[in-house]
């Protein structure tokens, strides 16, 4: 396809530079060139949205991908559909190979400006230079339940569905206060988004109302804020909390040292509901595998906790049938997660803030039988 003479094209908004070259990608060989493009699909599939236009242009002036592909991704971009044609063009190029992939970062440097969630990732590239190739070449190792386990983990599950299954909504307009249902039946997906966003934002969010915010959030979503599926909420490329092991073949594998998600939002959105839903979802088996066990816990009722307790007891009070296995558990804590819900209505305090030259120690419990304050207990297992 003829370009322009200086290969510049003005597509949904950005300028794209066909002959871009992008210095750091020099780095990286065809194998890693794959293995990062892989480890970032997800996130890459919505960050080109406002750019499709700009990276097909460049695919295909490089002979990657052909009229007819060309456009089908136009078409569907011109009908307003951004976000499906920016997955056919991910999946494409995951099929097209090395040389595709190549050209597909070299088009983002020349659209970043423009467009801020690619922009991110680029800067996530290039502040790990030469350790990112080996850190997106990770093997996620996902362990194996012993055999001695098996039926215990089975018999949680079952305990789990059945306490998640059903949702409760509190109600005005009928004369039962609380109305049961199936929470497959009325659960509505979140938007959950990463960073955690300005306060002043979402106060002028909160402000706004009916269509002005339905449009003041979807350009938001759009430009700059990254919508997190539940499945990547762990060890994905949206949080990258994971240290790397060196095989003696110099293959990377996960050394996973726990990592935490948090969120907010204003009371009522649906926070509770979510964490149910994650739940239920883990314990049917259809998210998180890597994780063998999952506890959840109510601040509300930790709030009725006055005295010091071990963890051991907070799970043994929720989870009584795990008792004779705990001590197994803790040899493997990163197969463990922990869901604490509704921290707003805690009434203890918990410093989450870092002090930077403050050297007071934090009262920490690494000890899961060692006897602490609640909040305490909290603290350490979210840092």
């Amino acid at each position: 396809m003829d370009g322009n003479s200086d290969g510049n094209q003005d597509l949904n908004g950005s300028q794209i530079n066909t002959d871009m070259d992008y210095p750091i990608l020099r780095r990286f060989d065809d194998i890693r060139i794959s293995n990062m493009t892989k480890y970032y699909q997800n996130r890459l599939a919505q960050a080109m949205e406002n750019g499709v236009k700009g990276v097909s242009l460049s695919l295909i002036y490089k002979g990657h991908i052909t009229e007819q592909e060309y456009q089908t991704i136009t078409e569907i971009a011109d009908k307003g559909n951004d976000a499906e044609s920016s997955k056919i063009v991910v999946n494409l190029v995951m099929q097209k190979g090395a040389l595709a992939q190549r050209t597909m970062w070299e088009s983002f440097a020349g659209m970043r400006d423009a467009v801020p969630k690619l922009d991110k990732i680029l800067k996530e590239v290039e502040e790990h230079g030469p350790t990112l190739p080996s850190y997106a070449d990770i093997t996620e190792v996902i362990e194996k339940v012993p055999n001695h386990l098996k039926d215990i983990q089975m018999q949680h599950k079952e305990n789990l569905l059945v306490l998640s299954e059903k949702l409760e909504l509190k109600t005005i307009l009928t004369t039962e206060k609380i109305e049961i249902s199936q929470l497959g039946d009325r659960y509505t997906n979140l938007t959950i988004i990463t960073p955690l966003r300005p306060w002043k934002l979402m106060e002028h969010e909160l402000l706004s109302r009916g269509k002005e915010h339905e449009e003041r959030r979807e350009q938001d979503l759009q430009r700059e804020l990254e919508k997190i599926p539940i499945d990547q909420l762990f060890r994905s490329s949206f949080s990258r909390e994971r240290r790397l092991l060196q095989r003696s073949t110099g293959d990377a594998v996960v050394l996973n040292t726990g990592c935490s998600a948090v969120a907010c939002g204003v009371p009522g959105i649906g926070k509770t509901t979510l964490v149910q839903k994650i739940v239920h979802d883990w314990a049917s088996g259809s998210i998180y595998p890597h994780f063998q066990f999952v506890f959840s816990f109510k601040f509300r009722d930790l709030n009725s906790i006055s005295s010091k307790v071990t963890l051991k007891d907070l799970i043994i009070h929720s989870y009584p049938y795990l008792e004779t296995v705990l001590e197994e558990l803790w040899k493997n804590p990163t197969v463990l997660l922990f869901i604490f819900d509704g921290f707003d209505e805690f009434n203890r305090f918990i410093d989450f803030a870092d002090r930077g030259g403050v050297t007071e120690p934090k009262h920490t419990c690494q000890d899961p039988e060692c006897l602490c304050e609640v909040p305490d207990i909290v603290y350490s297992l979210i840092q």
